[in-house]
């Protein structure tokens, strides 16, 4: 009997007739499965990780491409060590881009909806792939997108996940973006099944983005005694209930209440608008006089913008004129842009006038 020669698995056997594509695709997968050998240098792993993205830009066929972005994708369980802020975040949202200008020209909705229900079913939790879940209509017609994510509500439903809450959470981004709050109230109340109010308030707040306001009441009424940051969005959400209705005196009370507990400049902006004008100024009067301290302050600048106050606004930079040195350029442009759109120039010019580049950085090298 002749014995079977035996066959070395060595790294070389193992490439030989692998294509380009099949090594980004194991790398990827290599990344997402936690085994490649970088993944305790982050740095090494962002050039591994943007070397692949440039080399999915690289091809051809956008089949592959996409594909190979859903892999890509599914490495973003390395986020969980980056810092905020890292460039790693910036290097996702560049693959979510890439992943919807593809997707957006490719006519096989179905291998779409498969990938984008992968991406779901296996969602990490982190921040990474959350792009592509808020971006379905860009990519997909509205039947499918729908169809797509009642598809993933159904595979939480029938089977057993361990990453089920971070499933629910893709599957709330998906109906957050499709302006769909049937799908949004079911993922949020199987992540909350007491249903808290912070819950309860949240889809009320999808219903009343759909322009369902009688669903968007029955949910306001089942909130019992919301306190601190629940209150807050209970009485907003009331705000805006009653305006919308045409009840302005409910408006109104509502309005002022919300203010009073929390005398935030946002909630000043909406309360001058309802109340009479000779009441708004009063309110603008006394949040001056006893919220603002004596520090220039940025959001009521903002809020004077939002509701066309010109000659209040000239006033409070006549009083913090010289702290207007102290803020950074481009907040200044915004300033100065948004006035410009509601023709008050002048102002905006003045504004400018306070505007400080910062100083490049000078390379020490170069100078020797």
């Amino acid at each position: 009997m002749n014995k079977k020669k035996k066959v070395w698995k060595t790294p070389a056997a193992m490439a030989v007739g692998r294509s380009k594509e099949d090594d980004t695709r194991l790398v990827l997968i290599e990344i997402a499965k936690g085994r490649h050998p970088a993944m305790r240098q982050l740095d090494k792993l962002f050039e591994i990780l943007e070397d692949q993205l440039d080399k999915i830009d690289e091809i051809e066929n956008p089949k592959v491409q996409l594909e190979l972005l859903g892999w890509f994708l599914s490495t973003d369980g390395i986020l969980s060590k980056a810092e905020e802020e890292d460039e790693f975040y910036d290097l996702y949202a560049d693959a979510c881009a890439f992943f919807i200008e593809t997707a957006a020209d490719f006519e096989d909705k179905q291998f779409l909806m498969d990938l984008v229900h992968d991406l779901a079913v296996r969602h990490t939790g982190e921040d990474g792939r959350s792009a592509v879940f808020l971006s379905l209509n860009e990519f997909l017609p509205m039947s499918n997108a729908l169809e797509m994510a009642n598809s993933v509500l159904e595979t939480v439903q029938s089977q057993d996940l361990e990453n089920v809450e971070d499933v629910l959470e893709a599957l709330r981004d998906m109906a957050d973006g499709l302006n769909a709050p049937v799908i949004y109230e079911k993922a949020s109340f199987l992540l909350d099944p007491d249903r808290s109010n912070e819950t309860i308030i949240d889809v009320a707040n999808a219903y009343y983005l759909a322009g369902d306001l009688e669903t968007t009441k029955r949910f306001l009424s089942e909130v019992i005694d919301p306190g601190n940051k629940d209150e807050e969005e209970f009485l907003d959400l009331s705000v805006a209930c009653a305006h919308k209705e045409g009840d302005m005196d409910k408006a109104t009370k509502l309005a002022e209440t919300l203010y009073e507990k929390f005398p935030k400049e946002f909630h000043l902006a909406r309360v001058s608008q309802i109340v009479l004008p000779a009441r708004a100024e009063v309110l603008l009067d006394e949040h001056e006089k006893y919220r603002l301290g004596d520090n220039i302050n940025e959001d009521y600048i903002d809020l004077l913008i939002s509701i066309e106050k010109p000659d209040r606004l000239k006033a409070y930079i006549d009083r913090f004129e010289e702290d207007l040195a102290g803020l950074a350029a481009e907040t200044l442009e915004r300033f100065a842009e948004r006035l410009e759109s509601i023709n008050q120039k002048e102002i905006a010019d003045r504004l400018r006038e306070w505007m400080v580049e910062e100083p490049e950085d000078v390379d020490l090298d170069e100078e020797e």
